[in-house]
């Protein structure tokens, strides 16, 4: 039993060093969730392409900067690789987190957040539709609930605003494409990314993006209206937020995996509603909580259930083809992260 000691030792360490960094990525998230909805709505910086855009800058910045330095290298891509797998995403990841910014002017934070529990529903309605995913009625009931949960806390929402909730649900339908074709494109291929090296490619195709309807929709306003003596050093600051959040993402995926990111996503959320309420002033009503609790729920089953039918469906291939695959073979697409922290491709919105 002399080892029993430091190896107890090393454990709680380790603990309390995920534990910190879990902590630490939540409260960047959290930081930076609250700072857009006070630009936004409270600064009256009413520019939501322009905000993603610093964001998208700093991002790049960042994972070029990280890349270029030796820290670590994004995968080598052909040029088809690149226009057939990579850009389609980056541009739909442009589209959700910009109709994401313009949603959260005009709704409160934590109907915002609400709403986002319903991104299994459309995902997995869009999979059956696509094809990337095998209809299974279990799945298929578990986020129809979860769409119930929603509308419901949407009847409860005491500050609802119609065209908040219709760019939100364009957003979330965006995003919930972006996850289905990553899912597709990459499905089957050697190509990884983390959370740096993935926003390496995908930053500087969004900042671009965006860029059309800012010059289109924004620039002559923001000429107008924005002080940069007052705003430059508010966007500094919210651009190297966003870029720091994915770094914090890139390492607590690093220090535990795909499912206790997940349900530390899941807390994340909650803390998001709890500490909107008093920093906003927002009310939540009884109907509200209600209808997110059963959504909630929910998901928790749908990822629980979506585990077992991808180990039946992954066992069934094993039986098929019964060779071990190789260490560099791809992940199968019911695997989000390996041991080192590696993703087919960054599957959420850093919003």
């Amino acid at each position: 039993g002399g080892d029993t000691e430091p190896r107890k030792s090393g454990d709680l360490s380790r603990q309390i060093r995920v534990g910190f960094l879990i902590f630490a990525w939540m409260l960047i998230s959290i930081s930076l969730i609250m700072y857009n909805k006070w630009l936004l709505s409270y600064k009256n910086y009413r520019f939501p392409l322009a905000m993603t855009m610093t964001h998208q800058f700093c991002t790049a910045f960042v994972a070029h900067a990280t890349c270029r330095l030796g820290f670590m290298s994004p995968p080598a891509l052909s040029r088809k690789e690149f226009t057939s797998k990579i850009l389609p995403i980056a541009l739909l990841f442009a589209a959700s987190i910009a109709l994401s910014n313009l949603a959260v002017s005009y709704l409160t934070v934590p109907f915002m957040q609400m709403l986002k529990a319903s991104i299994p529903t459309f995902s997995l309605l869009l999979g059956f539709a696509t094809g990337v995913e095998r209809y299974e009625p279990r799945l298929l009931a578990c986020v129809v609930g979860i769409g119930a949960g929603v509308g419901i806390a949407s009847l409860g929402e005491l500050e609802f605003v119609w065209a908040g909730f219709a760019i939100a649900l364009v957003g979330l339908v965006t995003e919930a494409a972006r996850l289905v074709l990553t899912q597709r494109l990459l499905q089957g291929t050697d190509i990884r990314f983390n959370a740096i090296t993935g926003n390496y490619y995908t930053a500087p195709i969004a900042f671009i993006a965006l860029a059309v309807p800012f010059l289109a929709l924004e620039l002559q306003r923001w000429r107008e209206q924005v002080d940069l003596s007052v705003m430059a050093p508010h966007l500094v600051c919210n651009g190297l937020l966003a870029a720091l959040l994915n770094v914090s993402v890139f390492i607590v995926l690093k220090e535990t995996g795909a499912v206790t990111y997940s349900i530390a996503g899941q807390v994340k959320d909650w803390m998001n509603i709890l500490v909107a309420i008093p920093i906003f002033g927002n009310v939540v009503s009884p109907l509200q909580l209600a209808g997110y609790a059963l959504a909630v729920g929910l998901v928790f089953r749908y990822k629980k259930l979506r585990s077992e039918v991808e180990a039946a469906r992954a066992a069934e291939r094993s039986a098929v083809q019964p060779e071990a695959p190789s260490e560099g073979a791809p992940l199968s697409d019911a695997t989000l992260l390996d041991k080192r922290g590696h993703v087919p491709m960054l599957r959420k919105s850093l919003q």
